[in-house]
């Protein structure tokens, strides 16, 4: 991510707990936990975090990895495959657990991520192996931490898109993922006495929503019963400059995406993106995220969440009750104004240079990603231009998927 990365965090934070901050109570209810920079926090900055959260009634914290092969690893695993993992900051779910613990948030635990040709798609045996991972962080984070109240279940990070599996090969079909992946992990988790969420991808290729219907109903009928369905609403992503998604169609898509969870009593949830389409790196403006809000209450969604925690940073966090005050403080000087026929300034986007800006958290991330200069272009990070849309960002070290 590029240096605006402060900026980012200060204007979400605002437009969160300011102009937005009644939709925010009401309408979002959760938010993912990457881990790429919450991993090097201290338990009292976690906990200070999930307390902001609670207040704002964003009550579900997502961790959405518990490792992320060869890079990550957020627990502390004893599985052979995981000991020649990167960055080994491997107490963010104890740290998150602990945190919940004493403010009252619930816990989603992340499983086993790998992208390797997960986008070709992987084959059957890959799926498998696969599979046969996940399973094993599966037991291994119940030994660790099935005891535990506030965690409800877990989630499975590898996000499944239509267009991969509805006949790309004849062996990528909606049946053999779910049988030979997502099925096995759903039922050993309800083995257990845990929730499953999954999160599905959105974009353009999805084509109607009457075939989106059709290939999750597959997926349903074919064995996969999550307990929640939350697919990411793609406002915000695009692919070299195209939109994935909407927001005056996208309503249909997630309506066919409900009907499909309603039919398989599967509960619907909205994972909604907050980045501008022309800009990853600046927030939307508040008119687009209650439009999205309201239009996947609208689509049957009971609950809200956003992504992600990693991009907000516990600086800013830890500064929300200072920085509130002081919004408070602008919104009824330009309020005043308003009644007294002057005008206001639109404090939707990035705040101006004179607001505050909170301090840095004293437990960043080892790598930062600089804004650099190549060949009279800027990029970001290892070479990525600033307008191109890649397909991975390297990040710490991790391979992640662009935007999610």
């Amino acid at each position: 991510m590029p240096c605006s990365r402060h900026i980012f965090r200060l204007a979400l934070l605002t437009l969160l707990w300011s102009g937005f901050s009644s939709a925010a109570t009401v309408g979002i209810d959760g938010v993912f936990d990457a881990g790429w920079y919450t991993a090097y926090y201290s338990q009292d900055s976690i906990t200070h975090m999930h307390q902001r959260l609670h207040a704002m009634g964003m009550d579900y914290v997502v961790l959405q990895y518990a490792a992320v092969e060869a890079t990550h690893l957020y627990y502390p695993s004893q599985l052979d495959f995981l000991q020649d993992t990167q960055y080994k900051n491997n107490q963010l779910f104890p740290k998150s657990i602990e945190a919940a613990k004493a403010t009252g948030t619930r816990i989603y635990l992340g499983l086993y991520y790998n992208a390797t040709d997960w986008y070709q798609p992987p084959t059957t045996i890959q799926l498998d192996t696969l599979a046969a991972r996940n399973q094993k962080v599966l037991d291994e984070l119940y030994s660790l931490y099935g005891s535990e109240s506030v965690v409800e279940g877990v989630y499975i990070p590898q996000e499944v898109a239509r267009y991969y599996w509805d006949g790309l090969r004849d062996d990528a079909t909606a049946k053999s993922l779910s049988e030979h992946f997502l099925k096995p992990i759903t039922q050993a988790a309800k083995a257990k006495g845990w929730k499953v969420m999954a999160a599905p991808f959105y974009n353009k290729n999805l084509e109607t929503p009457e075939k989106l219907q059709t290939f999750f109903e597959s997926l349903f009928a074919a064995g996969f019963l999550p307990d929640i369905l939350a697919p990411q609403d793609g406002i915000g992503a695009n692919d070299a400059g195209v939109p994935h998604a909407a927001i005056n169609t996208v309503g249909t898509y997630e309506r066919a995406l409900a009907q499909a969870c309603s039919k398989y009593g599967i509960e619907f949830w909205i994972d909604m993106e907050l980045f501008r389409i022309d800009d990853s790196h600046a927030l939307a403006d508040s008119a687009r995220l209650s439009a999205q809000l309201d239009t996947a209450r609208a689509a049957g969604a009971s609950k809200v969440i956003v992504y992600d925690l990693a991009v907000l940073g516990n600086a800013g966090l830890d500064s929300l009750e200072k920085w509130n005050l002081k919004t408070e403080v602008a919104e009824n000087q330009s309020s005043n104004q308003n009644n007294q026929g002057g005008d206001s300034q639109n404090n939707d986007s990035v705040p101006p240079a004179n607001k505050p800006t909170p301090a840095d958290s004293t437990k960043p991330a080892p790598t930062a990603i600089r804004k650099i200069t190549t060949n009279g272009q800027q990029v970001y990070g290892k070479g990525i231009p600033q307008n191109k849309e890649p397909r991975y960002y390297k990040l710490n070290g991790a391979r992640i998927k662009n935007f999610h």
